[in-house]
């Protein structure tokens, strides 16, 4: 089998200040042969179904009584390990309100999040393709029913 690794670096000379130039260059031209020789997976990164939009702030009792439920039932119903996308913006101050914004520009959801102004204390579950919501849960959801209400809301977008 013929080696590709350049003369230099099989039997690499002495170091003086000349050859050290050429061994870099060789150095880097292995690395890159390396790097574009690699075998590339045909993977595609999985797309959410659902998105849950968490609007939230630190002041919100709603939120308090919501955030919890929320974490519960992710936890029970294993649904972060299926295609939703869980996401909180949080709208207690200027500084969080812009990064809430920037991110939900980012999503492709920030006309839903416009729509909704500074009101905080729910999710809302949309439909990551449309954008469009699917149903709320507020303060009075329990863990038991957001989990049914997200794994039912999944099924029905895979049947369609």
């Amino acid at each position: 089998m013929k080696s590709c690794l350049p003369r230099v670096l099989k039997n690499p000379p002495n170091l003086k200040a000349n050859n050290m130039k050429t061994m870099m260059r060789n150095a880097v031209m292995v690395l890159m042969m390396g790097l574009f020789a690699m075998p590339t997976a045909a993977y595609e990164l999985p797309k959410p179904k659902l998105i849950a939009v968490f609007f939230s702030a630190s002041w919100c009792s709603s939120c308090k009584i919501l955030g919890p439920e929320l974490d519960t039932a992710r936890q029970q119903a294993d649904l972060d390990k299926k295609d939703i996308l869980f996401v909180k913006l949080d709208l207690s101050d200027k500084a969080s309100i812009h990064q809430s914004i920037l991110l939900s520009s980012a999503l492709g959801i920030a006309p839903f999040v416009q729509k909704q102004g500074s009101s905080t204390g729910y999710v809302a579950l949309l439909a990551a393709d449309k954008t469009t919501e699917l149903t709320r849960f507020d303060r009075s959801s329990k863990a038991q029913d957001i989990s049914t209400m997200i794994e039912k809301n999944l099924k029905q977008l895979d049947e369609k």
